[in-house]
């Protein structure tokens, strides 16, 4: 039985506690999704000689999965465990483990002596791919907490847009979850809805697994996009004090003032104009924004930190925010299904603040982006806006070290791509 898989859910238990021994799931919390569990428990099988770190010969394996309202206390009861030693085990285990944290679906397991599968020798359970307790039932009664190795591998991929980025990295090869991470990583230098069909994207990044299956998300550590004449770069560099950022190839800080766009991903329905045919009313008048289409329910992202001016509804606009960025930059979004935001509230750079509607005077989902400079709406896709600090000076050798063969990494990959190198 395949105990763990990729995908993610979220799950939600009502507790109601007994003894403390026997208390079951509490909360919300987030989950591994298995296999559907027909049994709790399967057969037993013969124990590796290093599961779980317990290197004896001579023990067998009942293993099986948390069922929606099983507990800590009543699995071990259930196996004749004396409720003293489940008591003394809740004890031992605070340090590192409340088990009310048991969660419906996580593996456990059940060690015996081949020689007395009626009494367990150890209780195993999985907090998560990598973290694991081992419990001693038997005897000096024990808790030890112990993780299976983590593999790290460095991976390297180029794809041409063809269509949806997420579609093309997942035919050539690559976790589409890549997709999203290009996204957040060129989300201040790449208008990702002025991309073009055969615009190149190459990544190198890191992928974790377990036990030869995906653990965590991959890790990108360079990337670049072309699109004809245009190139743009990111390297992660980590400083000795421990702190990582992306940086351009020539040490600029990725991160700048504003996001390209208040969505992730969607399509530009309307541009800034001085004059175009307004889709409700009919005739003809200014445009001072940038319309992004998406569905219903879309979260639509503050470009930039700042304070909520407005927040509220009018009869054109609908449900909108403003936010005032500092005394040069503000920048609103319009006809909101829902806002999240108050006014006066401080926001951050890709916060939520609102989810796309098409409340007011709008034809279908959308959000309206305006931005104001000096108090006048401007074209955001036109303006040069402002960068954070670049490296310093001194740190550029150990950044270009750093760089070096990631983008020949790189380079490599576009050529298998392309059939050739471009843009060097």
């Amino acid at each position: 039985m395949k105990l763990w898989q990729k995908g993610l859910a979220v799950f939600a238990a009502a507790c109601s506690v007994g003894f403390f021994f026997l208390a079951v799931d509490v909360g919300p919390h987030q989950e591994y999704v298995p296999d559907p569990v027909a049994a709790a428990v399967e057969d037993t099988v013969p124990l590796p000689p290093d599961a779980y770190g317990i290197p004896m010969a001579g023990y067998v394996l009942e293993h099986g999965a948390v069922r929606s309202g099983e507990t800590f206390g009543g699995l071990l009861s259930a196996r004749g465990v004396d409720q003293n030693v489940i008591h003394g085990l809740v004890e031992l285990a605070l340090p590192n483990f409340d088990v009310r944290r048991l969660r419906a679906g996580h593996p456990y397991a059940f060690i015996f002596d081949e020689d007395n599968i009626l009494s367990p020798e150890y209780f195993v359970y999985e907090e998560d791919p990598v973290k694991y307790l081992v419990f001693h039932l038997h005897g000096d009664i024990g808790v030890r907490v112990g993780e299976r190795p983590v593999h790290v591998e460095e991976k390297s991929i180029a794809c041409t847009v063809n269509g949806a980025l997420y579609n093309d990295l997942a035919k050539a090869g690559a976790d589409p979850i890549l997709a999203m991470k290009l996204a957040d990583l060129f989300a201040w230098t790449v208008d990702f809805y002025r991309i073009q069909k055969d615009d190149l994207f190459s990544v190198v990044y890191r992928e974790k697994s377990v036990d030869g299956e995906p653990y965590g998300t991959p890790e990108i550590v360079g990337a670049r996009y072309i699109s004809g004449s245009v190139v743009k770069e990111a390297y992660l560099f980590k400083q000795e004090d421990g702190t990582a950022q992306y940086f351009d190839d020539q040490g600029k800080s990725l991160k700048k003032a504003f996001l390209q766009a208040p969505l992730k991903f969607s399509r530009i329905t309307s541009g800034f104009s001085g004059k175009r045919l307004h889709p409700v009313q009919k005739v003809m008048k200014a445009h001072l924004g940038t319309d992004y289409a998406a569905p219903y329910g879309t979260p639509i992202l503050a470009v930039g930190d700042g304070i909520v001016e407005k927040a509220g509804r009018t009869g054109g606009n609908g449900n909108f925010v403003k936010i005032r960025h500092n005394g040069t930059y503000s920048t609103q979004y319009l006809h909101m299904r829902k806002i999240l935001v108050k006014e006066g509230a401080a926001v951050q750079q890709g916060q939520v603040i609102g989810e796309v509607g098409s409340t007011g005077l709008a034809t279908g989902p959308h959000v309206c982006f305006r931005f104001w400079k000096n108090g006048v709406q401007v074209d955001h896709r036109k303006e040069e806006l402002p960068n954070t600090q670049p490296l310093a000076e001194e740190l550029m050798p150990a950044f270009n070290a750093s760089k070096a063969p990631i983008r020949a990494e790189l380079f490599a990959a576009e050529k298998v791509a392309r059939g050739h190198v471009v843009n060097f």
